[in-house]
């Protein structure tokens, strides 16, 4: 076998690691992608524990295929770049989807575009890689739950509180 085989092969399973370890991937088409935008945007991916890499779409397409995940292959043309959320399943999606809203909010045409999105093996459509973004990260939303609790814990204290006090008046009364 050619050394550039073997040097595929090893680049695939790293991609198949990529993978395997993403809570969540949106692919993006980029275009245009100024130098400053591609720091700008890395350095926001490494604060949020997320990558951003441009890969060869051949080899993406071969590791996931090796990973059991169908993709429609006209999703994998063109300059692509693949974002990874390590940790929230939310935090790719929603880093994506804030860069191109403020290119937009700047007048600009956004150098990216969501193709699509992977999570737990299946492919998502733009509209759902974009659903999944206006999520709340998940400390917010335990932040809300446990909100909710609480208020629904003080208001029944109240209540047993009140009866409480109406039954020790009736108590007394007698």
């Amino acid at each position: 076998m050619s050394k550039n085989f073997e040097a595929k092969k090893v680049v695939v399973s790293e991609i198949e690691e990529k993978i395997e370890k993403a809570e969540s991937i949106v692919i993006v088409e980029y275009k245009a992608l100024s130098v400053e935008a591609v720091t700008a945007l890395r350095a926001k991916c490494r604060a949020a524990d997320v990558d951003y890499c441009v890969l060869k779409n051949t080899l993406v397409r071969r590791a996931l295929q090796n990973k059991g995940i169908e993709i429609d292959a006209k999703l994998l043309e063109g300059p692509n770049a693949f974002v990874f959320s390590n940790g929230d399943p939310v935090s790719a999606p929603r880093l994506v989807k804030e860069f191109i809203a403020a290119a937009e909010k700047d007048k600009k045409q956004s150098p990216l575009t969501i193709k699509a999105g992977i999570m737990d093996g299946a492919v998502q459509s733009v509209e759902e890689v974009k659903a999944l973004a206006d999520i709340l990260p998940r400390e917010q939303l335990i932040a809300k739950i446990m909100g909710c609790l609480n208020s629904q814990a003080t208001a029944l204290a109240y209540v047993i509180k009140a009866i409480a006090d109406k039954k020790a008046e009736e108590a007394g009364e007698q």
